[in-house]
């Protein structure tokens, strides 16, 4: 049966199309099947109707990054400390304790909070990972993160059948993940059709790392027993991961948070989408990212929440009022609900499913929050 969605105002986040004021969506199944106003559609409506009321309403909104692994350490990391003091807690936790409980709980705050799909990065269990969110009701791709110096033997991608969503590859970093296997990362999901996920440009110590020059993240890996035959290639991280083949349209680039005007070209000549976690980088002290660049440069970029044990909640209207509060000079509404919507939606390979509010594709709809609406 045909149901009728009526709110105050929808905005569909097609490109160029206005917001719609007394909005209506007919929905079949779950499908839509017409966006237009309520006195448009209502006369020739004969079934249910559900009325928001006053809500104005987005489609769903995807989390391009977060480390649901984590969920289990809400509120049990330092924040504020720098990127080494972090790490150094983090490694003292029980990192790998899959929490059911944290795992629903977190899989709960997503939906309630307007959230439809997820890109996860999953260290040790992406195919419990998938089968939790699927489990949920949520859209995924779920990130097995490649990390060390030894290529598989067997695919990086578990094998698994998904129907609401996929399991892809993600390289851990420029410095914990050998060159080649980054490469060997990069080219099964290239070769596969995947998204590629990297965090990139972190912190300073990355780009300390990568340069050859002192650094006392680099000390306590190696006093651990890793990177102890790591060859600095004496670029910034923007250089070499281009250098490596590892930037294109399909790869998500999380964090850039260190990067000169020229790596911020070179990502945005590549195609690749820029994932900004601010509020991940404002809690563990790694600095702030060159938002307003990275929006003028005309790369996609959207927004992640990072993990529990790096954020406060897994909200992304806290995300994006956190952007739009600290962001200098204008942020348009558009723009900053396409970071959670259409542009996410690309680069998970779910836009033909989600990301705009038009005819076939999910009805899947979000709240805007009152600290949104308030800030616009």
């Amino acid at each position: 049966m045909i149901e009728l969605i009526r709110a105050a105002k929808a905005a569909t986040m097609i490109p160029g199309a206005p917001v719609i004021e007394d909005a209506a969506i007919l929905v079949d199944q779950g499908i839509i099947r017409e966006v237009g106003t309520y006195g448009d559609l209502a006369p020739a409506h004969s079934g249910k109707i559900i009325d928001l009321g006053d809500a104005f309403i987005t489609p769903g909104l995807i989390n391009a990054h977060s480390h649901l692994e984590l969920a289990h350490l809400r509120g049990k990391c330092p924040s504020g400390q720098g990127f080494v003091a972090w790490v150094e807690d983090l490694l003292k936790q029980p990192i790998f304790d899959l929490d059911p409980q944290a795992l629903e709980d977190a899989a709960r705050e997503l939906k309630r909070t307007g959230t439809c799909m997820v890109g996860d990065i999953a260290t040790r269990f992406a195919k419990e990972m998938a089968g939790t969110l699927e489990a949920s009701g949520l859209f995924f791709v779920v990130f097995c993160e490649a990390i060390g110096e030894t290529i598989p033997k067997k695919t990086f991608i578990p094998s698994g059948d998904f129907e609401a969503g996929v399991i892809s590859v993600a390289g851990h970093s420029l410095y914990t993940t050998h060159v080649d296997v980054l490469r060997a990362a990069k080219a099964e999901t290239r070769d596969k059709g995947l998204p590629f996920s990297l965090h990139l440009a972190e912190h300073d110590d990355e780009v300390a790392i990568m340069a050859d020059a002192p650094s006392r993240f680099l000390d306590l890996l190696q006093a651990r027993g890793r990177l102890l035959d790591f060859q600095p290639p004496g670029k910034r991280p923007v250089q070499q991961a281009a250098a490596l083949g590892l930037l294109d349209e399909t790869t998500l680039a999380v964090h850039c948070v260190k990067v000169t005007d020229e790596d911020i070209e070179t990502v945005r000549a590549s195609g690749a989408t820029v994932c900004l976690c601010p509020r991940s980088n404002e809690f563990i002290g790694v600095g702030r990212a060159p938002w307003e660049k990275w929006v003028a440069s005309g790369a996609p970029v959207c927004l992640g929440t990072d993990s529990l044990a790096s954020n406060h909640d897994l909200d992304l209207w806290n995300e994006a009022a956190y952007l739009k509060e600290h962001f200098n000079g204008e942020l348009a509404l558009d723009d900053l609900l396409a970071m959670m919507t259409r542009t996410p939606a690309k680069i998970m390979g779910a836009g033909h499913i989600l990301g705009t509010l038009e005819p076939g594709k999910v009805a899947a709809f979000a709240r805007v929050s009152e600290r949104i609406s308030d800030l616009f």
